[in-house]
């Protein structure tokens, strides 16, 4: 393609309030094609992936399956003994692809660290307190069940796994599990006002926020992951370069390993294994997080994009929705115009 189009999509969104900074970086299986940062930020800034780090955890999971010590059938429940009776009935049928195609029939959200007890614990009020959703329902507490239940079975913390898998065993570096050097990082937000008002809304209450108007840099903007899970979570936690998330995608566009295809080809309800299979990534999979960034590849057309935004690095106003803006890119790099949304 040509790339003076894609530093006209980054200038042209920026320019139209979407975010105050990014970098993209384009590749095929085998080498960088395109690479660029707008705004205060460079081509080897860090960002906070936000629920990007679900693929790292994926990535994690699947390397388990490879070694035969897991499988997407495998049921979850005998892994959490703790689990109370409600939470035991919900999760009697739930297997790990459920989890990880978010078909578990758990709520997308709840805001763990309002309660700060222990995970079981708040889980059975959770379950106990909402309904079974149904088809596809998106859910951290999928991934926080996913980042347990790989431990138990690896004997790994998440951040010991991403050094063993993914830095050593994968040659991805410059990510890790934050804190991070704020030097090194692109700030996400100021506080937590989004999940203030989530809580609020719901009748929550917490006494623990980050300070309003103070820049978030190098710690994790997301609330459960910062205050509940001390900043390492199946969902989130996870900072990284466009570079290290260029070699993950690049790893998963040449490896032929069954767990790893699986993970790839799986569609339920639009989901993969860990991966979103949706038409923001045209004839591929990928991920979205939070705070703005994203990773996109295609093995049938041999392309893929990261893209790091910090779009809530604002003092006011908000940003337009990222997912059109990922659009746009991902469907330039096949030389098509994205699809019409309702």
């Amino acid at each position: 393609m040509d790339f003076a189009e894609m530093d006209s999509l980054l200038e042209t969104y920026r320019q139209r309030g979407y975010y105050p900074s990014a970098v993209c970086q384009v590749f095929d299986r085998e080498k960088t094609l395109y690479h660029r940062a707008v705004g205060d930020v460079s081509p080897d800034t860090w960002f906070d992936l936000a629920s990007v780090s679900k693929i790292i955890c994926t990535t994690m999971l699947l390397c388990l399956m490879d070694e035969g010590r897991l499988s997407p059938e495998s049921p979850v429940l005998p892994y959490f003994p703790e689990a109370g009776e409600v939470t035991r009935r919900r999760l009697a049928e739930t297997t790990v692809e459920r989890l990880m195609t978010h078909t578990s029939g758990i709520v997308p959200w709840f805001p763990f660290y309002t309660d700060g007890r222990d995970f079981f614990t708040v889980l059975e009020r959770v379950l106990s307190t909402t309904p079974v959703e149904q088809g596809m329902a998106y859910s951290d507490i999928n991934f926080m069940l996913l980042g347990l239940l790989f431990s138990r079975i690896s004997g790994l913390s998440l951040r010991e796994g991403l050094q063993t898998y993914l830095r050593a065993g994968m040659g991805v570096d410059e990510i890790a599990y934050g804190p991070v050097d704020a030097s090194l990082c692109a700030p996400s937000c100021y506080g937590n006002q989004i999940e203030k008002r989530m809580c609020a809304e719901r009748g929550l209450s917490f006494d623990g926020w980050r300070e309003d108007g103070v820049p978030v840099c190098g710690t994790c903007n997301d609330g459960n992951t910062y205050y509940y899970w001390k900043g390492v979570s199946g969902l989130a936690g996870v900072f990284a370069t466009s570079r290290a998330l260029t070699r993950l995608c690049q790893y998963y566009m040449r490896t032929d390993k069954p767990a790893f295809l699986r993970a790839m080809d799986t569609n339920v309800y639009g989901r993969g294994l860990g991966f979103d299979r949706s038409n923001v990534f045209p004839d591929g999979c990928g991920h979205t997080g939070f705070t703005g960034t994203s990773l996109y590849f295609s093995r049938a057309h041999n392309i893929g994009a990261v893209l790091l935004t910090n779009k809530f690095f604002r003092r006011e106003g908000t940003p337009g929705n990222t997912q059109e803006f990922r659009r746009a890119v991902h469907y330039a790099l096949l030389g098509r115009v994205p699809p019409e949304t309702v």
